[in-house]
C-alpha cells in the first residue's frame, strides 16, 4: 500500500465529525445518527483515512468498501462490542507470559490490533496469528500491523483456512469486502489448508482464544481441527460468527459436541468457553 501512515489522515471537518461518532449512544438511535454523520466524517468518499483506533494502535481504513472499518472509523462502539468485552476480559485474567490470539478470516486484523490494546492495558504480551485468503484484506492488515509496530506481536499467514491441502475459489464482494468468501463463483483461486497444519506450521503450542469469520466456512474448518487436533491445542474461548450457518452445519453445535458452552450470543456471533472455563 502506497504512503507512509499519516499521509492519509482526515481533514480537521471529518475528525470533528468521527470523533461526534464515537459518542454516539449504542442504540437504534445511534445507529440512525451514525448514517447521517458518515458523509461529513469523510465515509463515503472512495478513500482510505490514517486513525489511530482502539486508543493505542493505527490503521489505514477504508470505510466506502467495508463494513467493519466503516464502523471502527465512525462508531467504533457499535462494532463488535459485546463480544471484543469477552476478549478483553479474558485477556485481562491471562496469567500466562503471553495471551495466544488466533484469528480466522482476519480481514484488516481489527481483533487482533484491539486484542493487542487490551494486551497493553493488562500489562500482558499478544502474540497473534491471523489468516487471511483475500490478497487486498491481507495488504491492508500488514500496513495496519506495521503501522502500530505490531510486528513482534502479529504474524499473518495468507490462505484460506479449510479441511484440507487444495486450492479453491474465491468471491471478492468489492462492495462490502468482508462478505468476500470461499465459493464456486469465485473470481480468484487462492490456496486453502487445514487449521491445524496453520497453527503447527506456525509453532502454535496454546490458543487462548481464536475468532472464526469465515463466511459461512466455519462449519468445514473447525469440523477437522476438532477431529485432528489434540485437545490441548483446544481454544480456551471461541468467538463464531454464527449469522450464515444452518442447522445442519452448524459450528456452534460442533463446538457444543467438543466441551464447550456458549455465554453470549448476538445477531452475528456466538461466543463459547470450554467447559470448566469462566470467559474472563
Amino acid at each position: 500500500m502506497s504512503g507512509r501512515f499519516g499521509t492519509l489522515a482526515p481533514s480537521a471537518t471529518q475528525e470533528y465529525f468521527r470523533k461526534t461518532g464515537h459518542r454516539l449512544p449504542q442504540n437504534y438511535f445511534g445507529r440512525k445518527l451514525a448514517s447521517v454523520l458518515l458523509g461529513p466524517a469523510g465515509g463515503r468518499a472512495d478513500r482510505a483515512y490514517d486513525v489511530e483506533v482502539f486508543g493505542t494502535q493505527k490503521a489505514r481504513l477504508h470505510p466506502f468498501d467495508n463494513i467493519c472499518e466503516k464502523r471502527v472509523y465512525l462508531t467504533p462502539q457499535l462494532w463488535d462490542g459485546a463480544e471484543r468485552t469477552v476478549l478483553r476480559d479474558a485477556i485481562t485474567a491471562c496469567r500466562g507470559a503471553a495471551f495466544s490470539f488466533i484469528d480466522i478470516g482476519a480481514n484488516v486484523g481489527l481483533y487482533s490490533l484491539f486484542a493487542r490494546a487490551a494486551a497493553a492495558s493488562a500489562g500482558v504480551r499478544l502474540a497473534a496469528l491471523c489468516v487471511e485468503a483475500d490478497p487486498e484484506m491481507a495488504a491492508r492488515l500488514r500496513f495496519n500491523v506495521e503501522a502500530s509496530g505490531a510486528e513482534q506481536d502479529i504474524a499473518l499467514v495468507e490462505c484460506a483456512a479449510s479441511d484440507s491441502n487444495h486450492r479453491v475459489k474465491f468471491h471478492v464482494d468489492r462492495n462490502s469486502r468482508g462478505l468476500s468468501r470461499v465459493s464456486e463463483e469465485g473470481d480468484l483461486t487462492v490456496t486453502a489448508r487445514p487449521l491445524l497444519s496453520i497453527l503447527t506450521d506456525a509453532g502454535v503450542e496454546r490458543i487462548d482464544a481464536m475468532k472464526l469469520d469465515i463466511e459461512g466456512h466455519e462449519h468445514r474448518a473447525l469440523g477437522a481441527f476438532f477431529r485432528d487436533a489434540p485437545a490441548t491445542l483446544h481454544p480456551g474461548l471461541i468467538i463464531l460468527e454464527t449469522s450464515h450457518a444452518s442447522n445442519e452445519q452448524s459450528a456452534e453445535r460442533l463446538a457444543l459436541d467438543n466441551g464447550y458452552r456458549t455465554v453470549l450470543r448476538t445477531a452475528r456471533n456466538s461466543v463459547l468457553v470450554r467447559d470448566g472455563q469462566t470467559p474472563g
